[in-house]
């Protein structure tokens, strides 16, 4: 068992603004990152990114780039491949599928996770969810391609695959978008696309030609078939909290916090999106909520 003073489960934006904040504030800090690399959704991140002062980014990558290169970075321990599986309320004890952690403190980084829906889980016609329209949209030249959601990751996506699809079907349960007006406005001027409101998919057909799938809208009886190459779903994203069952959540699994990022739980903390939602996604926040988080322990600290 391994004693740290704050284990911050995530690399990405947040988990290593936070571990630069415990280095800054004399904290010592483990952060675990499940993946190969550290970026998190920053490698995710395909377009410009220019609401993040001082400088406009290409994209996530970028970013990461700049950060990577910040003067602390190298004595971060950062450890890779290391999933976090459950930490103990009482104990303070974390454990991942390589090590077990006495914690005085976690912060949990652990960001998000698309929704998708069951009727799809084995359907070979849908896209991963790490498929860019921006990056591999080409991919889908003169493809009848349906995206269900209607948040603007959807609206995007759509405007995105116009360029290069035959036709792009928007599809969404609810009466009305959810996305900004100005991405509606970009795919209403896009002629090779509909939108379809009150809809929903209720299975596909996938053994025999046309391949597709069967629609359902709101208060029309039956169904209709409507023949596409690929399925895109783009339904939101729900937290990673899955290891801490017993903190408070909300909506999609996202944890609840006070004003200083403390969950339910007096000696963990909640960070980024994992915490923020869809709604208020976004990296600054991120970054804020890690110092605050971070500075919060060092006045414990200091307090006794």
């Amino acid at each position: 068992m391994e004693k740290v003073q704050v284990l911050i489960a995530g690399a990405g934006l947040a988990g290593l603004t936070a571990a630069i904040w415990c280095k800054r504030l004399g904290l010592h800090a483990v952060v675990i990152e499940q993946n190969g690399q550290v970026g998190g959704q920053l490698l995710h991140i395909h377009n410009e990114i220019w609401d993040y002062p001082p400088h406009i980014y290409d994209n996530g990558q970028a970013l990461l780039e700049v950060l990577m290169r910040h003067g602390k970075m190298a004595e971060l321990d950062c450890r890779l491949n290391e999933t976090l599986r459950s930490i103990e309320e009482t104990t303070h004890r974390v454990y991942t599928d390589k090590n077990t952690y006495q914690a005085d403190y976690v912060i949990l980084s652990t960001g998000v996770r698309p929704n998708t829906l069951p009727i799809l889980h084995h359907s070979k016609l849908v896209l991963a969810p790490s498929f860019s329209t921006t990056l591999q949209g080409d991919l889908l030249h003169d493809k009848q391609v349906l995206i269900i959601g209607g948040g603007d990751r959807a609206m995007e996506s759509g405007y995105n695959l116009a360029a290069y699809a035959r036709h792009v079907w928007v599809v969404a349960r609810s009466s009305r978008l959810r996305a900004r007006a100005e991405w509606v406005e970009r795919l209403s001027r896009c002629a090779n696309v509909t939108i379809r409101l009150n809809t929903e998919v209720v299975r596909t057909r996938e053994e025999e030609e046309p391949k597709g799938v069967y629609l359902r809208q709101t208060g029309v009886p039956g169904e209709t078939f409507l023949a596409v190459d690929w399925i895109l779903p783009r339904i939101g994203v729900s937290g990673n909290s899955d290891p801490v069952p017993f903190l408070k959540r909300y909506g999609q699994d996202f944890i609840e916090v006070d004003q200083h990022q403390l969950t339910s739980t007096d000696w963990i903390y909640a960070i980024g999106d994992v915490t923020n939602g869809a709604a208020y996604a976004s990296l600054a926040l991120a970054a804020g909520q890690a110092m605050k988080a971070v500075k919060h322990i060092s006045m414990r600290k200091t307090e006794g």
